[in-house]
């Protein structure tokens, strides 16, 4: 039973098949039109040869040429002189000649082939063309013109039905804002889009982009990347594992593993969520940001924080080069750690400001104000500034303290270690006189309107007291432990930046 199942199913295939085949052969090449027709019969069957205004059609293909032969047996069609095809009346195609398999609907074209749909213009030297699935290809260059777009390739296949070309080797497309260069692109002539693969550029007069992945719509100017995606503009060079560009409006976004370098202001921003605007002239970035800031040849300086915004200059935008950083801010610098609740950087004024409760610890001194300013001077800092309950603490020795109180301080750095302090108003200091590097002689307390401090070694090593000073110096024995601490000392070592942390 199951030995006559099998038979019956072969038998079913094999009339199928025959149907098929015998329904190709029905749809012959017709001629429709010639000024000169000859017949003949050759080992190849019966051929005939057409010359002048010769037409030729098989259903929905009509084919124009000089001359041409016709071998009726094979269906098999060879068009020379000025041939042109049209199928479907939705692709035109033109070239010096034409080997049409009837049977097979392929067609081979050849010598200053173009071919036309309603969306683009391709130029190639060779053309194979599957008028059953309405797909071309071609192997040996060419280009294709949709709209603005021209675009160039060793090879390409063109999809007719879902209007897709997919190109291979040195593929170029040139629009008049950019040009693109790409390793393998498909690019749809409907939705004007580009998909890229493989090592690809696409560079403009305002910017240019790297990346091995992604897409570009040419018609809104919007493009996605990914895989080793890097955008350069003028000032900024932005990486990230992913990114989104709107070209027209001038808004990159970024995703994970972000580094954008700015080279005006010579800082490196990290992150995994980042959004750069052009006509703002504004970058954020946040999700574990932090930033590099290069001081000097020697050092540099890193900035914590839950957000950072990076400023470009814009008189237009009443707009200084600038840095902000909010939310529990960090700084780590070989020689100087903070932290407070938000920061600013002005480039072009070289000035550092901290806010809310910000603290710098410098060596053994720790300094505490509502505001801090530090003033950069080729790179290096400078100088500082303490606004409004101003204290500097410096650790002497175990328990020992050496404090400044005072409404606001100024102080000059020397690379980067405090060497020279000043008090402008209701000073106060603790400070614990030496006989020798060991030995202390005892305890200045002293009140003093404005005094000024020397340093040596990060740490006090002279007082000087201007104003009306009022206080005494007690022995070590003689000094009340409840007396040892100015109002308001709190020693904060523990919330010190240790070390360079990486935060992605």
């Amino acid at each position: 039973m199951q030995y006559f199942a099998k038979k019956f199913i072969y038998l079913i295939l094999f009339i199928s098949i025959v149907q098929l085949v015998s329904a190709q052969q029905k749809s012959k090449v017709e001629i429709l039109g010639a000024d000169l027709f000859e017949g003949q019969t050759s080992t190849l069957g019966s051929i005939k040869k057409l010359i002048g205004n010769v037409v030729l059609k098989q259903v929905n293909t009509i084919m124009y040429c000089d001359s041409a032969i016709l071998y009726d047996d094979s269906n098999m069609v060879k068009a020379y002189g000025n041939v042109r095809v049209n199928h479907n009346d939705s692709i035109r195609m033109e070239g010096n000649y034409l080997k049409y398999d009837g049977n097979s609907k392929h067609a081979f074209m050849e010598g200053n082939v173009k071919m036309f749909d309603k969306s683009m213009t391709l130029t190639t030297s060779q053309l194979d063309f599957d008028m059953q699935n309405s797909i071309g290809y071609y192997l040996n260059k060419g280009l294709i013109i949709s709209d603005k777009n021209n675009l160039t390739s060793q090879s390409g296949y063109y999809y007719s039905r879902t209007r897709n070309l997919f190109f291979k080797k040195n593929v170029v497309l040139i629009n008049p804002e950019y040009t693109m260069k790409s390793d393998t692109l498909m690019y749809n002539t409907l939705s004007k889009t580009a998909y890229f693969y493989g090592e690809t550029t696409i560079k403009s007069v305002k910017d240019k982009i790297t990346c091995e992945n992604g897409w570009y719509d040419t018609k809104k100017d919007i493009s996605q990347f990914s895989k080793n995606a890097i955008l350069y503009t003028e000032q900024k060079m932005l990486k990230a594992d992913s990114m989104f560009y709107d070209r027209k409006n001038n808004v990159g976004k970024a995703f994970r593993n972000i580094e954008l370098y700015d080279s005006v202001q010579k800082i490196t921003l990290y992150g995994n969520y980042g959004i750069m605007n052009g006509k703002t002239k504004k970058t954020y970035v946040t999700q574990n940001p932090y930033a590099l800031m290069i001081m000097d040849k020697n050092d540099s300086m890193f900035l914590y924080a839950d957000s950072l915004f990076l400023f470009q200059a814009d008189k237009k935008l009443k707009q200084k080069e600038s840095i902000k950083a909010y939310r529990k801010v960090k700084i780590f610098k070989s020689d100087i750690q903070g932290v407070c609740d938000s920061l600013i950087y002005e480039k072009s004024d070289s000035v550092l400001s901290m806010f809310s409760s910000p603290i710098i610890w410098n060596g053994a001194n720790q300094i505490t104000a509502d505001t801090i300013h530090f003033f950069i001077n080729n790179n290096k800092l400078d100088s500082f500034e303490l606004k409004n309950n101003s204290f500097l603490i410096s650790n002497e020795k175990g328990p020992h303290y050496n404090q400044v109180k005072g409404k606001n301080m100024k102080g000059l750095l020397d690379s980067s270690n405090i060497k020279y302090l000043r008090v402008y108003g209701n000073g106060q200091s603790i400070y614990y006189a030496k006989e020798d590097s060991v030995n202390y002689i005892g305890i200045n307390k002293i009140d003093c309107s404005e005094m000024e401090f020397y340093f040596s070694n990060k740490k006090i090593s002279k007082g000087v007291f201007i104003t009306n000073p009022e206080g005494f110096m007690y022995p070590l024995d003689e000094f009340k432990p409840e007396e040892l601490k100015l109002k308001g000392f709190i020693w904060r070592e523990n919330e010190k930046p240790q070390k360079v942390y990486y935060q992605y």
